[in-house]
């Protein structure tokens, strides 16, 4: 009897398979069970001789479950109905050998040795009929197949969506931080630039100061060499006022008045080689302060430079990561993402 909806109904009239050939099979269910346990043990003799098989089955379950339910399903095909629980049990057949990573190759080809072994034993047992049963049974076996290779579609289907989604995810992450990278670039771009050309301009700044402190030392210099041309000739006039003052004493009364001239002579020189001390310890004071000067100078002229050599090789960087990031995002624009 089959029961299915008219999808199905079209498989199975595509196969050939008829309720006639299911009244058939089920005539015959006394003489499986007296072949279904011998078929069985040849089918998985057959089986363990595949180093890959073996390692399959000890990794998920046992020779002796997997006879279990290879009993089942031999003796299941004589029950003489297709309904759409007999696809169901099938499909989550199909799908569990698709999880557990059997391949097609030996699914199906387990089937073509399953027939050979049957077909074997039905001759023995029905010499007349032997030849129908098998080709009923090989229709059963091809449909069994089809559900198999459903089952592993639908399966390999939902991987293929899961990497499909999983890749569209990672996409549309690295998407996000190519936009967040790009914006950042031009930030740092634009600050970059800014650092260079404010390093640029301190720098130039700085060594213009220190051109000018250079000039204004070589000022104090000179006022330093004229002050001590002045104190020689403060000396100078102290030393004549000295001998004014003495050639007015021998000349007495008519050397008063001269002696008067010579002793301001020498309060003044006094005076000038004291102002001249006070200069001269002045511009030792400011030399110092601009010798302090123009090392602070130097070395902001120094550090200036190298800012501004670090803002250019930052600059480039900014560069080539805005290169790697818009070749980046052209990729991700001819896999069809939108940045």
């Amino acid at each position: 009897m089959i029961q299915v909806n008219a999808a199905r109904l079209k498989q199975l009239n595509y196969i050939g398979i008829s309720e006639e050939d299911l009244a058939f099979l089920k005539s015959k269910q006394s003489e499986f069970k007296t072949i279904t346990t011998t078929v069985v043990d040849e089918l998985y003799a057959r089986i363990t001789e595949q180093p890959e098989l073996i390692k399959l089955i000890q990794s998920h379950s046992t020779i002796e479950r997997l006879k279990q339910t290879q009993i089942w399903y031999f003796q299941s095909l004589t029950e003489g109905y297709i309904d759409d629980e007999f696809f169901s049990k099938r499909l989550f057949i199909g799908k569990v050998h698709s999880k557990i990573g059997l391949t097609t190759q030996w699914y199906l080809g387990t089937y073509i040795l399953y027939l050979d072994i049957a077909t074997a034993h039905l001759k023995r047992i029905l010499p007349e009929e032997w030849l129908k049963i098998t080709h009923v049974l090989s229709k059963l076996f091809n449909l069994d197949s089809q559900i198999v290779l459903e089952a592993y579609e639908q399966d390999e289907k939902a991987k293929i969506e899961r990497l499909v989604e999983k890749r569209q995810y990672m996409l549309t992450k690295v998407s996000t931080a190519v936009q967040e990278l790009s914006s950042m670039m031009v930030q740092l771009s634009a600050s970059s630039t800014m650092v260079a050309t404010n390093a640029s301009h301190t720098a130039e700044v700085q060594e213009n100061s220190h051109t000018k402190v250079g000039e204004l030392s070589s000022s104090i210099d000179e006022i330093n060499q004229l002050g001590s041309t002045m104190r020689e000739i403060s000396d100078q006039t102290h030393l004549i006022g000295l001998n004014a003052a003495l050639e007015a004493a021998r000349a007495g009364e008519a050397g008063l008045g001269f002696e008067v001239v010579a002793n301001e002579i020498r309060k003044l020189a006094t005076n000038s080689k004291q102002s001249l001390v006070t200069i001269q310890t002045k511009l030792k004071e400011i030399r110092s302060a601009l010798d302090d000067v123009k090392h602070g100078s130097e070395e902001t002229v120094r550090f200036s430079r190298e800012q501004a050599a670090s803002s250019q090789e930052l600059s480039s960087f900014v560069h080539m990561i805005d290169t790697v990031a818009a070749e980046l995002n052209e990729l991700l624009e001819e896999d069809g993402v939108v940045v």
